[in-house]
Formats: C-alpha cells, structure tokens, sequence
C-alpha cells in the first residue's frame, strides 16, 4: 500500500501504481492515518516578486481496509499474489486556505473553506494457472468543497461562496504473468476525470471517459526487488460553462490525458522492507478544480476557460517493520514537485487568450508569501494485522 488512496492529488497517479509490498499471506486487515497537502502558487506579474497568489488543499485521512492473498507456488514470480482480494476506504476532512497580497493595481484575495475526501478501492486476482493470474481492479477519488470568498473587502467579509468539486473513477482488467524471479502485467484501462466549479458568477461542469492501459515489469533477486510501471489514458471531455452577465451556455469537447511512468527499488530484512520510489506524472485537463487561485477565480467569473497542462515528480519513501508475526507498522512518505501551465481562452467577451504559469509547491516554510515554498507532501502512518480464519 502506497500513498495513493490518501494523497491530496485527486489525478495523479494511483491505484496500480502504488508501491506494492508482497501482501500478507491469509487474511489481514489495514489501517491507517495520513496527512497530506496539494499547493499551487502563481507570481503575479507585474507586482512585487515576493508577493504570489497561493492555495493549497490539506486532507487528513483515516483508512481501513481488509483483504486475503495466497503466493504463488515454486516461487514464481516477484511478490504479486497469485490469488488476491482487497477493499480500501479512506475519508478524510480537508481544509482549503488561498491568498492573494495587495500589491500595485491587484486586489487583495482570500479564501478559505471546508470539504471531504471520499476514496474506495477494490482489487481483486485470480490465478488461472500456476504462472498466470488475471487482475481486476476499481476505484473512486473524489474531493468536494464549500469555499467562502473575500475580494478586496476588509477581512471577515466575503465576496462570495463556491463550490468545488474534482473526481475520477478507474477502472481496470488485465494479466499477469511470472517466471522465476521476474513477472509482466499489462491491463486495459479507463478513467472518468470530473470537474464542477459554481460561484454567483458562473457554472461549469466537465466530465468524460479516456481510455488507455497500465503496464508493469517486476523483478526480484535475492533481497532486492525493482519494478517499471507505466500508465496512458487519453480521450475528451464533454464541457459546460456558463458565466455572467447573460449566462450564455458553451457546451463542447475538450482534449485530456493522464500519463506516468513509476521506477521502484527496495530491499527486505526478514523483518523489515525498505522501498523508494520516483514517479514523473503528466495531467492534462481542461478544468481547474482543486487549490484554486484567487486570480483564477476571477477570471472563471469572467468567462475564461481553462486548458491546464501539470508535469510533476513524486519521490516516496516506504517502511514495513514486523512487530510480531501478526502485526506489521508501516510508515510511507510522499513529496512532489513540479510545474503547472494554465491556458485560457475568453468564450463570453472574446478578450485576448492569457496563460498562467504555475508552481506545484508547498507555501509552508515562511508563509504564503515564500519564493521557494517545500513540496507537496503526503505522510502515512498505519499498521496491518493478520487474522487467523476458523469456527468461531
């Protein structure tokens, strides 16, 4: 188990590509506590170069799951489960915080609000011969908030209230195959990217199913073990937006893509694994709607649609130490970095196209106002039982 399910990043990568440790022979059950953050930060152009317009979205996850998996025989394969099944669900309460200073002509913006991080996943393989196994495997993450707005008024005043909303669903099938030491998966794969933003000042929605697949090639010898995995989904979404004054109706179809390639490498005690793992995550969404920037918001109400391109690399530790023979603790470690180009096109008043370039940072460490900021982050903390079944 990976930081997937409890990462603030709605759509980056997950699911098959978490880092997946040997699971636990027979049954188990998982839980676990996260604390994680998403932050995006534009200079505005024009101002003082230490003032920015930053938001961040800060989710605190609880997680339970349960499962059952059986290894493959003759030591076949690279620490898959022949036979698997397993349900995860993890909630959390989440906090969005955005400000925008006051400097030369642009307006002080603040926001803050409250939502929800709602994620499940279900896996299952089952063998089919003794080196072959087929995978199927769903999920849904989704985010949903009520932000209060507050532009250019004194402070405990406010603007106006949003709602926001980003989501997706996966869904996979796909085969395994071993060999001693070393095995190769490949899956069929779809996702439903969903975005809604609603102010008084203007309604969008967008949602559609790309299609693609996952791939993964694993290996073991002796105490190490390394992996490749890679994944595309590609398609278009359906869009609607509307915006004030007349809230004329723009309904078309937009390109997106979701792509990343995953290199793990670990080793393992007899007690005790230790795997890290460098993720390059590639989104392309015709929508906004997670850690929203101030200067985007007034710009949605004005009738600009967005085009967003994110390139960004996540580095993640993970640590299992077994306690006793039916307890493990695990700790895992998640940070990111990278760049965010937010394109936008006038669809009500036909005014001159205009990009933002965005930095995916963290605004701790001196504040909003910091030029370096520090990576986004997720920390993991949880523990697995083994459970012997029989008659009660």
């Amino acid at each position: 188990m990976g930081t997937d399910l409890v990462s603030a990043c709605v759509f980056c990568a997950g699911l098959f590509l978490g880092s997946e440790l040997t699971p636990r022979q027979g049954f188990g059950v998982d839980i676990g506590f996260s604390y994680a953050t998403l932050a995006r930060r534009y200079d505005v152009v024009g101002a003082d170069p230490t003032r920015v317009d930053g938001s961040d979205v800060t989710p605190k996850f609880v997680l339970i799951g349960l499962g059952q998996s059986r290894q493959p025989a003759d030591g076949l394969g690279a620490g898959t489960a022949a036979f698997q099944w397993r349900m995860r669900v993890a909630f959390a309460p989440s906090h969005d915080e955005q400000e925008r200073k006051l400097a030369n002509n642009f307006e002080a913006i603040h926001t803050t609000g409250n939502g929800r991080y709602e994620n499940y996943e279900v896996l299952g393989r089952l063998p089919v011969t003794a080196a072959d196994s087929v995978e199927l495997i769903a999920g849904r993450r989704v985010h949903n908030a009520t932000d209060i707005v507050n532009v250019g008024e004194s402070q405990h005043s406010f603007t106006e209230s949003r709602g926001l909303t980003a989501g997706r669903i996966d869904i996979a099938a796909g085969w395994r195959h071993r060999w001693q030491g070393l095995e190769a998966a490949a899956a069929v794969r779809t996702v439903k990217p969903e975005s809604y933003f609603a102010t008084a000042g203007t309604f969008r929605k967008s949602d559609g199913w790309l299609w693609g697949g996952t791939a993964e090639l694993r290996a073991r010898r002796g105490a190490w073990t390394a992996s490749l995995l890679g994944e595309h989904m590609a398609g278009s979404l359906t869009i609607h937006e509307e915006s004030e004054p007349a809230f004329n109706e723009f309904n078309f179809d937009a390109d997106a893509s979701l792509t990343a390639v995953k290199l793990t490498l670990g080793h393992s005690w007899p007690r005790t694994d230790l795997f890290f793992s460098a993720t390059y995550d590639r989104q392309r969404l015709p929508f906004v709607s997670l850690a929203v920037l101030g200067t985007e918001g007034l710009l949605f109400d004005g009738g600009y649609h967005p085009d967003s391109t994110t390139k960004e690399w996540f580095g993640e530790i993970l640590v299992r130490h077994a306690l006793t023979a039916g307890i493990r603790v695990r700790l895992g470690l998640r940070f990111g970095f990278g760049d965010e180009t937010v394109k936008l096109t006038d669809l009500v008043h036909g005014g001159p196209p205009l990009s933002l370039d965005v930095n995916r940072r963290g605004v701790f460490g001196g504040g909003i106002s910091s030029s370096i900021g520090a990576p986004e982050l997720a920390l993991f903390i949880g523990a697995d039982f083994g459970v012997a079944l029989g008659a009660p």
